[in-house]
């Protein structure tokens, strides 16, 4: 834990004020949330917290009336301040979800350091690295939605943004050296199109549970019915699925159904506390589950014909020996989906512009362009 970042707690309007005006003074901010996700259905954001230059604030969502809170909004929407961040891709859709805010002029350190070719990208890693500072871990699954919190806590939290500033001037000036800074402003901008997107509910879901896939018949029905029941009671308890129902213990009910009370207390996992809260509803189900949905046949995405797989395979073999000499990932040099897009492509790519209308842009148009028309054109 580093004491000496002295955080400032903010919790009033008057508060977020003074955070504002510390972040127009330098024109920068470093940015990070907290969410309670492991510890909650209906998981929001806890903490916001901000860097300005050398101060640490921690800012309480739950206790400011979103309104309050719009100024700061207003400095993170501008152009024109940077906004410096770690890993930004969940931040900025929860901050789309809970306050419909768009960020801005983002640099973003773990899209600097994949570009860079970092095989650690974690911030942890980069900062001990780059640095010489060692992050405290002890919080990683703390619940941030409990009040008070600790001042360790506080600290911890505020140690995601403190030295984001001279990270991001550590990574950017390597990447100039490399010329890939504009490689990496390209990336910040396509991560600030980001969107928060509810994600429907298949009726499959429950396959997605580990051992599910070998159930049958009224075993595998059995198994639908509690993953169903799991997750509207988690829903109304406002906790994790996996704090009503352990996965295993699911699937050993499905695969064996307790008779009574007492012997569901048996089941590894559960224990007395669960069969005298849940006990008689839960025998219920499983004496009369609900009919599972069938089972989804075949693959939900067709193989490619042999011409489009030949293709892909001659631009894999580019995309890694590219890749491999620029020290970067190949997935990051081109993803797989764009490469499919690549070779999808009727008539083949013949030039540049057939390459950028598959999705193949900017910088990786650069890179890769030439060595990709090649690889076509031996076809």
């Amino acid at each position: 834990m580093r004491e000496d970042l002295n955080p400032i707690w903010i919790d009033t309007a008057r508060g977020v004020s003074d955070v504002v005006a510390a972040v127009v003074g330098v024109g920068q901010l470093a940015l990070d949330t907290e969410a309670d996700s492991l510890h909650s259905y209906f998981h929001k954001v806890c903490l916001i917290q901000v860097t300005a230059d050398d101060q640490n604030f921690v800012i309480d969502p739950l206790a400011v009336v979103a309104e309050e809170l719009r100024p700061l909004w207003e400095c993170i929407e501008d152009p024109a301040v940077p906004v410096l961040m770690h890993g930004a891709d969940y931040d900025i859709r929860v901050l789309d979800r809970d306050y419909q805010v768009r960020v801005r002029g983002l640099v973003d350190t773990q899209i600097m350091a994949q570009v860079l070719g970092e095989p650690k990208t974690g911030l942890a890693a980069l900062l001990e690295q780059e640095l010489g500072v060692e992050l405290d871990k002890r919080y990683q699954r703390a619940d941030w939605g409990r009040r008070p919190l600790t001042a360790s806590q506080v600290v911890y939290a505020a140690a995601d943004t403190a030295f984001l500033g001279l990270l991001s001037a550590r990574l950017q000036e390597r990447l100039e050296k490399l010329d890939r800074w504009p490689w990496a402003v390209e990336e910040f901008r396509n991560l600030e199109e980001v969107r928060y997107r509810q994600i429907e509910a298949d009726p499959r879901d429950f396959e997605r549970v580990k051992g599910v896939r070998a159930l049958r018949g009224q075993a595998r029905d059995r198994a639908f019915s509690l993953f169903g029941w799991r997750d509207l009671e988690a829903q109304r308890l406002d906790v994790p699925p996996f704090k009503v129902l352990g996965n295993a213990a699911l699937v050993a009910m499905a695969t064996s159904p307790p008779s009574t009370v007492s012997r569901l207390a048996c089941v590894e996992g559960l224990g007395p506390r669960f069969a005298r809260r849940w006990g008689r509803e839960v025998l219920a189900l499983l004496k009369k589950p609900e009919p599972a949905p069938a089972r989804r046949r075949g693959r939900r995405d067709p193989d490619p014909s042999p011409v489009v797989a030949r293709r892909l395979k001659r631009l894999a073999i580019v995309r890694d020996r590219v890749a491999g000499e620029l020290a970067i990932e190949p997935g990051l040099l081109c993803p797989r989906a764009c490469a499919l897009a690549v070779a999808s492509r009727h008539p083949r790519c013949t030039n540049r512009r057939h390459l950028a209308e598959t999705g193949l842009e900017g910088w990786r148009l650069e890179v890769l362009g030439d060595h990709f028309l090649t690889a076509l054109s031996e076809e």
